[in-house]
C-alpha cells in the first residue's frame, strides 16, 4: 500500500480516536457535574429556610416544635425567677423567651401555664400594680388621668394550685436552700410582718414597725442577717414598701406598707390562720373581730399558709 495512503487512514484513525475521547470526557464531565447539580438543588432548599425564620419574625405561624421549645424555655424562665424571687416580667419574656416570636405571646404563655399546673401544681399570677402612697405620687396619676385599678403590672409570681388537703407542712415544707431553718426563719417573719401591718389598716409608722420588732427580739431570733438588712430585702422581693415623705424642716416620715408580692403571698386567710395560731385559746368574739379587720374567719383547721410559695412544692 503507498506511504500516503496509510498516512491518511493512519491520520484519520487519530481523528476518530480524538473525537471518541473527547465524548468520552464530555460524558465524565457531565457525569461529574450530576452531583453538582443536586446540591445546588439542595442548596436552594436550604436558603429558603432563613425565609422562614424572617415570616416568623413578621408575625409568621410558628410550627408545633418550635411552640414546644419556647414552652419549655418559659417554664424553665418562671421556676428561674421564682427561686430567687424575682417577679416573672412580661418584657422578660419577650426577650429572653420569645425573641423574633413576640407575637406568639399568647399561645406559648396559655400552654406554659397548662404544663405548670399539670406538672409542678402552679400556676403564674399577675402582681398587683403598687399603690400611689404619697401625696406628689397621686397627684401625678391625678394628671395622668390613670387609674390604678385599670393599670396592670406586666409582671407574674408562681403560685401554688394544690388542693387544700396537700397543701402541709411534711408535703410543702421550707426550702433547704440556704438552709431548711433559715428559709422557715425568714418566712415566718415576713408572715408576721405583713398580718401587723394588715391589721394595722394597711400601713404602720417605721415608730410602731420598730416597736413590734423590739418586742419580737427580732435582732436575736433572725439566724440570717441584720434585722435592717433583712427588711431591705423584704422591699427588694416585693413583700413590703418603704413609703417616705419629705416634710420641710421635720423629719422624713416613713410609713411601711404590703408590697405586691407580700398581697399575693401572704393573703387574707393566711393571716387569718396565724392569728388564730398565735392566740392559741381566743376570746369569744374573736372570730368576729378578725372577719372584720380581714373580711374571713379564722379556720384551727387550716394552718397552712393559703397561699404558700411555690417553690417550696418541689422539696421530697
Amino acid at each position: 500500500m503507498p506511504a500516503q495512503t496509510q498516512k491518511r487512514r493512519r491520520t484519520a484513525h487519530r481523528g476518530s480516536e480524538d473525537e471518541e475521547g473527547n465524548h468520552s470526557r464530555n460524558r465524565s464531565h457531565h457525569g461529574r457535574r450530576a452531583p453538582d447539580s443536586d446540591d445546588e438543588s439542595n442548596a436552594s432548599e436550604n436558603d429558603d429556610s432563613p425565609d422562614v425564620d424572617m415570616d416568623r419574625a413578621a408575625g409568621g405561624g410558628v410550627d408545633s416544635t418550635s411552640d414546644d421549645q419556647l414552652v419549655k424555655k418559659l417554664v424553665r424562665y418562671a421556676l428561674a425567677c421564682e427561686y430567687a424571687r424575682i417577679p416573672i416580667r412580661r418584657d422578660g419574656i419577650r426577650d429572653k423567651v420569645l425573641g423574633t416570636n413576640a407575637r406568639a405571646f399568647k399561645r406559648v404563655f396559655d400552654a406554659a401555664q397548662e404544663q405548670l399546673q399539670k406538672v409542678f401544681g402552679m400556676e403564674m399570677v399577675e402582681l398587683p400594680t403598687r399603690e400611689k402612697r404619697t401625696l406628689k405620687d397621686k397627684q401625678k396619676a391625678v394628671k395622668r388621668g390613670a387609674s390604678q385599678s385599670s393599670l396592670s403590672s406586666r409582671q407574674y409570681i408562681l403560685i401554688s394550685t394544690l388542693p387544700k388537703e396537700y397543701r402541709s407542712q411534711p408535703i410543702i415544707g421550707p426550702s433547704r436552700v440556704p438552709s431548711t431553718a433559715e428559709e422557715a426563719a425568714y418566712i415566718g417573719f415576713y408572715t408576721v410582718i405583713i398580718s401587723l401591718i394588715t391589721l394595722s389598716s394597711g400601713e404602720l409608722s417605721d415608730m410602731k414597725l420598730r416597736r413590734y420588732l423590739t418586742r419580737l427580739n427580732a435582732s436575736q431570733n433572725l439566724p440570717m442577717d441584720k434585722t435592717d438588712q433583712v427588711l431591705q430585702k423584704l422591699i427588694r422581693q416585693g413583700y413590703l414598701d418603704k413609703v417616705v415623705e419629705r416634710v420641710e424642716g421635720d423629719e422624713d416620715s416613713i410609713t411601711w406598707c404590703v408590697g405586691p408580692r407580700g398581697k399575693v403571698e401572704v393573703s387574707p386567710q393566711s393571716i387569718a390562720n396565724v392569728v388564730t395560731e398565735v392566740w392559741g385559746n381566743p376570746p369569744d368574739d374573736f372570730e368576729t373581730k378578725l372577719e372584720k379587720s380581714l373580711g374571713v374567719r379564722g379556720s384551727r383547721q387550716s394552718q397552712a399558709p393559703d397561699r404558700p410559695r411555690a417553690e417550696d412544692e418541689g422539696e421530697e
